[in-house]
């Protein structure tokens, strides 16, 4: 799933005036420890394989992560907003 020009503005990625809405691209370089490699033949993967689901994960974790950080700023503008601080809205 690929952000929308508004997240990657929200985020931080684009400044409103920006023509491209593209996300950078991000290296990352995956490292197997020796339980990584233990799971792996444990459970018949290779280490490409392997390499893959710690990418995976990874990618997951930044998803819930900016997930987060735009929830959190949702709430800090309804909690900033007229309208919470008057029950008559």
């Amino acid at each position: 799933m690929n952000p929308t020009r508004e997240d990657l503005i929200t985020l931080g990625y684009l400044k409103p005036g920006d023509a491209i809405a593209r996300a950078p691209k991000r290296e990352r370089k995956i490292w197997l420890t020796d339980s990584d490699k233990e799971y792996a033949e444990r459970h018949g993967l290779t280490r490409q394989e392997m390499k893959d689901f710690k990418e995976d994960m990874i990618i997951e974790e930044e998803i819930l992560r900016d997930h987060k950080i735009l929830a959190a700023q949702e709430k800090k503008e309804h909690y900033n907003s007229p309208q919470s601080h008057y029950l008559a809205w």
